[in-house]
């Protein structure tokens, strides 16, 4: 049984499938992890990139390779010492026929087994008693006249087409008997009105898929129609939905699991706990202890929030700890004038809180209307006669509810029984009265004491299952796209207000999480970041010298101007494409190829994302296509081959610094509590956009080349551009925290004065053995050079070291420290160091 101390984190598909990542086994065992972090593994939409659209959560899937391919990944991890985790996906399951459930629903409707094991309303005024089925690519009507709509016989039955999606037919609205059917089927297919007549039988309603955010029955993964959110509060889901997982642990391949989007479920609390009674059981019955087996989950925390205190899992997958490491590489003295410059470039002078307070309005009103409707029924069942005793009406309680939602500061609520939880309502509901009028106040003090009360917990799951989704689109998936004052601070689980923060305040941060989850995953990149950790690292410096920043913008655009080929899009969207540009220029400074293709990509998902001059259902493909020829002239053409040049400079003078920046948050990762995640491919540097750009493939044979390189550290901070420094710091910290395993995991953490804030030194102790971390913050006006190496001048002294005989564990020193010694002994030049000490026997191991 390994001990979890570190995972790298794969995205499995059918190019990158189980036989696939059982041939990188050795190079992760070599790098160090502890653990394999595998992406769904469960059966998906066939050509799924990701696994989050599963079909079958009972099945491996067979385009990863299947059970076989599956054991044959487990056991070489076995062999070679490597656990096992697995993401899985509690809340939902593609709403496709593909899902033999689904699939039974549409066509047995109430009378399927399955029928209540997705969250469908069947009693929503809109369905007639039917599952709203918004899959048509133009209006029904419009469907059955140009006979897009179509019958098939498949053989053992007919099915309905639409283009390619084939949908299953009631049994009760065709010939059963096969003799008669061809004629019955060229009937339908020839004349519209026998095929109203043959939809009306269907237990689904075919809609235009424009119609879903008004009309759908059933709760979906945020507004995703293609996802259906499952009931798995149910005894029967549950041990549908968990029996492979389950029994996975059960054969001692499995040592732990990852929850998907666990704020969709409708008691995550209780969820918890009752699956980590079964993980007990199923570990007990392959002869391990339910403690070997971990339990984290995916859950984006708010500035001040904490998960609740009784719940029954290891931590966070950790979107915290990538917010405090990015943010501690800000200058927050800087907030003023970047704000200054976005307001004076985009024209917008409201803070971010009110950009998304507007988003939520507007998703309320559009893609997540049908949910809003679905929470007031429950509202009003809530609070039953009262509303018509204070003349409430429908529409008070709705602005009541919509207000609420547009103030409401983390996902959602839980119990509401932690002091915690009833502020941030609280907070909520102060900040919702200011914006009604006397009746409704009177509506919004109904809501909130229906949601407080004992008798609440549906409302509070009702609320809780619009609150989250609403966050999440509103704010990243909205907010983070219009509002651009430093796009490295629009990251998941951050919050852009924030521009920078104290070192003091991410130790104490770590320290907290070490006191409630020691276990807790450390990310700095995941398959759901904006951007990849060395792009954000770079763009950090931005605030810094936020002057030279504007100088250069201006002579950017002053060249764009002067060739007649400006960016052809507004302030806002073109001030997010330079600094888009900054972050992802290569290290070595020549673009390849792809990197316009990759930008325009990044650039048509922003546009669509921010939903303000284009959009996902109403695309403006005419300025996407100009931005992407701009994009292409950009890299290419001899008229912008000034500005081009002059952005290359401008990255290339950030690089460095940048480089070592990203050197201090991989340093941060893996020497504060928790258990550091390695997101695959970043051994490298990692200038990656949001996904599908953060997924691409790796080259695992140019990284376990890069991993025997056995070059002097300084040598390394030379020659860098590769990322060889990247990959001996995580190398290294990955086999110290093999060698003092309790150490990293039981050593107490605190900090030791430093005489400049853009330096942060700690100390983590255990059981006599001491471990010492210092790390600094690169600025525009002090980069290293040349290389990755720090020029030492005159640097102060850091004070209060341990009085211990350390060894460097990057370039192999060792000194005997008196509690005090300057710069150049402590760092000799790199942007880290690590001294941990010598004393005999004290090695830090239990």
């Amino acid at each position: 049984m390994t001990a979890l101390r570190a995972t790298a984190r794969l995205q499995l598909h059918a190019g990158f499938d189980f036989d696939a990542a059982a041939a990188q086994v050795d190079y992760f065992a070599d790098l160090g992890v502890s653990h394999l972090y595998l992406s769904p593994i469960a059966a998906s939409m066939p050509g799924s990139t990701h696994g989050y659209d599963g079909i079958d959560p009972t099945l491996i899937n067979p385009e990863l390779g299947g059970e076989g391919g599956f054991l044959r990944l487990a056991q070489r991890a076995r062999a070679r010492g490597l656990g096992l985790l697995l993401d899985i996906v509690p809340n939902h399951l593609a709403a496709a026929p593909q899902n033999p459930w689904w699939s039974d629903v549409l066509m047995h409707g109430r009378r399927s087994r399955y029928a209540q094991w997705f969250d469908i309303d069947w009693d929503a005024a809109s369905g007639g008693g039917r599952l709203w089925l918004p899959v048509l690519d133009r209006p029904l009507q419009e469907a059955v006249q140009t006979g897009v709509l179509r019958v098939e016989d498949a053989g053992d039955q007919p099915y309905l087409y639409h283009h390619d999606l084939r949908l299953p037919l009631s049994p009760r609205s065709y010939p059963l008997h096969h003799g008669v059917r061809q004629g019955w089927i060229e009937r339908c297919n020839r004349s519209a009105e026998r095929m109203n007549t043959l939809l009306q039988r269907q237990h689904y309603h075919l809609a235009w898929w424009r119609s879903a955010g008004d009309q759908v029955n059933y709760r979906r993964f945020f507004d995703i129609t293609s996802l259906a959110a499952l009931r798995v509060e149910r005894e029967d889901v549950f041990a549908a939905v968990h029996a492979l997982p389950l029994r996975l642990v059960g054969e001692g391949w499995v040592d732990g699991l990852r929850i998907d989007h666990i704020d969709g479920l409708a008691d995550p609390g209780a969820y918890l706990g009752q699956l980590r009674a079964h993980l007990d059981r199923a570990a007990e019955a392959g002869g391990r202890q339910g403690v070997d087996i971990t339990l984290h989950v995916e859950k984006i925390l708010a500035e001040g929030e904490a998960l609740p205190a009784d719940w029954d899992c290891d931590g966070t997958t950790g979107y915290d700890f990538m917010d405090q490491a990015g943010a501690w590489l800000h200058e927050q003295e800087a907030a003023e004038s970047l704000s200054g410059e976005w307001k004076a470039r985009s024209g917008d002078p409201r803070s971010l809180d009110a950009v998304q307070r507007a988003a939520r309005g507007a998703l309320l009103d559009g893609s997540l209307h049908a949910d809003l409707q679905r929470l007031i029924r429950a509202v009003k069942q809530a609070i039953g006669e009262a509303a018509a005793h204070g003349d409430i009406s429908d529409a008070l309680l709705r602005r009541a509810a919509c207000a609420l939602l547009r103030h409401y500061p983390v996902y959602r609520p839980y119990g509401l029984r932690a002091q915690a939880e009833r502020d941030m309502l609280r907070r909520a509901d102060a900040a919702a009265a200011q914006q009604l009028d006397a009746s409704g106040r009177a509506a919004l003090r109904l809501l909130v004491d229906a949601l407080q009360s004992p008798e609440g917990h549906e409302l509070r799951v009702r609320f809780g299952q619009l609150s989250a989704p609403l966050n999440a689109k509103a704010v990243e998936d909205t907010a983070f796209y219009r509002y651009y004052r430093l796009l490295s601070r629009n990251e998941v689980g951050s919050d852009p207000q924030r521009v920078g923060l104290a070192g003091e305040a991410v130790l104490a941060l770590a320290q907290a999480r070490a006191r409630q989850h020691p276990q807790a995953m450390l990310a700095l990149a995941t398959h759901d970041h904006k951007r990849g950790p060395d792009a954000r690292a770079r763009l950090a410096l931005i605030s810094s010298n936020v002057e030279a920043w504007q100088s250069a913008l201006a002579d950017w655009e002053q060249q764009c101007a002067a060739a007649a080929m400006p960016m052809p899009l507004p302030a806002a969207e073109g001030y997010a494409l330079w600094q888009a540009l900054v972050g992802a220029w290569p290290m070595q400074g020549t673009p390849g190829e792809d990197f316009a293709e990759r930008m325009d990509q990044w650039l048509r998902k922003a546009l669509r994302e921010g939903k303000r001059i284009s959009s996902w259902l109403e695309p403006d493909t005419d300025l996407e296509d100009a931005a992407q020829q701009w994009l292409q002239a950009l890299m290419q053409s001899i008229e912008l081959q000034g500005a081009r040049e002059a952005l290359a400079s401008f990255a290339q003078a950030l690089a460095a610094a940048g480089a070592s920046n990203g050197l201090a948050q991989l340093c941060l990762q893996l020497c504060l509590p928790g258990v550091p995640d390695i997101y695959q491919g970043t051994e490298f540097w990692d200038l990656s956009l949001v996904d599908p750009d953060n997924r691409r493939p790796v080259d695992f044979a140019q990284r376990a080349h890069a991993l025997a390189d056995d070059r002097p550290w300084s040598q390394q901070l030379q020659d860098w551009h590769e990322g060889a420094p990247k990959m001996r710091l995580l190398s290294v910290l990955l086999k110290l925290r093999h060698e003092h395993a309790a150490l990293f995991r039981h050593g107490t953490l605190h900090g030791l004065p430093s005489a400049a804030a853009d330096r942060l030194v700690f100390v983590r102790e255990h059981a006599g053995q001491v471990l010492l971390v210092a790390v600094r913050r690169a600025r525009v006006a002090r980069c290293p050079g040349p290389g990755l190496a720090w020029q030492e001048h005159n640097a102060p002294a850091a004070s209060v070291l341990p009085r211990r005989t350390m060894r460097n564990v990057l370039d192999g020193r060792t000194e005997d420290f008196n509690g005090s010694v300057p710069d150049a002994l402590l760092f000799a030049g790199s942007p880290v160091a690590v001294w941990i000490s010598q004393e005999s026997g004290a090695d830090g191991q239990q």
